[in-house]
């Protein structure tokens, strides 16, 4: 009974969402051997070929938790593409941030909620309310040793914080994570997991969290994977729409064995010029500023 209920509200909640593609981030690497690494980030219909790009707010988390800089954001009709320079060893955070989708209004109509139709007007008794969809993805990179700053940190309503640690998934393991909701344990949610290649659509591999909202996410073998929470509730106060549904993922890798840890070092000076030097010092009009 309790699988058939989550089925239901996870069926509703995907319904309710009233979008038709779900978004992700996916990095070049996840486990980058040099300084420098691409994000690709879109909307799917189907994982992982884009179908409208990504434009939120995008932000890159250094190892330490602050804000760090993109190198390049370059939005086109499919994908966004994003570059950053991963100079210090640690855990990097790619988020798009909340989106906020446009405000649609819904008609209930026997048992169920529609979308008002355009130019059309509800009957005086009809009972109508106002929707909004927020979207959120994720998605982490480790140069050199793991780190847990960014990992340990909650952003957005709805929430998917790992447990395990998102770049040392051991597909034997399973991925351990807790779903959250305005900052407390989202209980009895249900999270879907998407292979390569899965539509969207594809509900039937779902994970039920427990009463301190975590779960074990079983993986059929190495690869890369989406996870998405899904779920509607009241907006909070001064919102543009008076019901919000949320759809938050998550995108990691399985690994068959983890990988090794690489020495990151920092940043070697330029090499000294000796002849210039010389001639500086030969000609006293010629000072380090000059």
């Amino acid at each position: 009974m309790k699988k058939l209920l989550l089925a239901a509200a996870l069926t509703f909640a995907f319904a309710a969402s009233a979008q038709a593609y779900t978004a992700y981030l996916k990095p070049s690497e996840f486990y980058p051997d040099d300084a420098r690494i691409s994000v690709e980030g879109s909307f799917a219909t189907s994982f992982f070929e884009p179908g409208i790009a990504l434009s939120g707010n995008f932000v890159v988390f250094e190892p330490d938790g602050t804000e760090g800089v993109f190198s390049r954001v370059e939005v086109g009709a499919e994908t966004a593409n994003l570059g950053a320079s991963l100079t210090e060893s640690g855990t990097y955070r790619v988020t798009t941030g909340e989106i906020l989708g446009q405000v649609v209004t819904l008609i209930a109509e026997n048992g169920t909620w529609r979308p008002l139709a355009a130019g059309e007007t509800p009957a005086a008794d009809a009972e109508t309310t106002t929707l909004q969809t927020v979207t959120l993805s994720d998605v982490y990179v480790t140069r050199g040793a793991p780190s847990r700053a960014n990992v340990d940190s909650v952003l957005g309503r709805l929430a998917l914080r790992p447990v395990t640690h998102p770049n040392e998934v051991l597909a034997a393991n399973g991925f351990q994570v807790q779903a959250m909701f305005d900052g407390q344990p989202f209980a009895n949610a249900a999270l879907v997991l998407y292979r390569e290649g899965d539509p969207e659509t594809d509900l039937d591999t779902y994970f039920a969290t427990d009463a301190n909202g975590n779960a074990t996410i079983a993986l059929p073998g190495p690869g890369t994977y989406v996870l998405a929470a899904r779920h509607r509730a009241n907006a909070p106060a001064g919102a543009q729409a008076q019901v919000q549904s949320y759809t938050t993922t998550l995108t990691f890798e399985a690994l068959s064995q983890l990988y090794p840890i690489a020495e990151v070092r920092e940043a070697e000076p330029p090499p000294v010029d000796r002849h210039e030097e010389r001639r500086r010092r030969r000609d006293p009009r010629l000072g380090r500023g000059g």
